[in-house]
């Protein structure tokens, strides 16, 4: 399965999103989408799971919460936005009785990935307004029964 991740888009989709998900089976995208147009944009690549960030207002946040779990693939997701930092949310996870092996995350507009306590924690970067990396960036996750990789992808 792969899985696009995109995050930070703040009301705009660049086009070259478009050829780096073809193909993709489900994206999630970290919230600050900016307007719900980009969520309508990237359905038209795949299934869309997507969060509010801090910077999505109404009518966003009603109709997106805040964080998210699911599986697929036998993996448990939790997607969401921001993060203290990974020792801080998996804390958080165990009180809130919740289990993940992916966090996808954003706000930071910097991609990386960390692994802590067994949990893989993934932010692609931003989509439009890249801070601390080579430019403007997504991800690719691609579940191979029970390994995951995360490839990231600079435009």
């Amino acid at each position: 399965m792969r899985i696009g991740l995109i995050s930070d888009t703040h009301g705009y989709l660049p086009a070259e999103v478009f050829g780096i998900f073809k193909g993709v089976d489900l994206i999630l995208h970290a919230g600050d989408v900016g307007k719900e147009e980009v969520l309508i944009e990237l359905a038209s690549i795949a299934e869309v799971k997507a969060v509010y960030g801090n910077v999505d207002h109404y009518p966003l946040q009603g109709k997106l919460k805040n964080i998210e779990f699911f599986e697929r693939e036998d993996i448990k997701f939790c997607l969401t936005h921001i993060i203290p930092s990974p020792k801080t949310f998996a804390f958080q996870l165990f009180k809130m009785n919740r289990e993940a092996d992916v966090v996808v995350f954003g706000h930071t507009h910097k991609p990386e990935q960390v692994r802590f306590n067994d949990i893989l924690f993934v932010n692609p970067g931003s989509a439009t307004q890249p801070r601390y990396s080579q430019g403007r960036s997504v991800a690719l996750l691609e579940i191979e029964g029970k390994k995951i990789s995360v490839e990231f992808k600079y435009f």
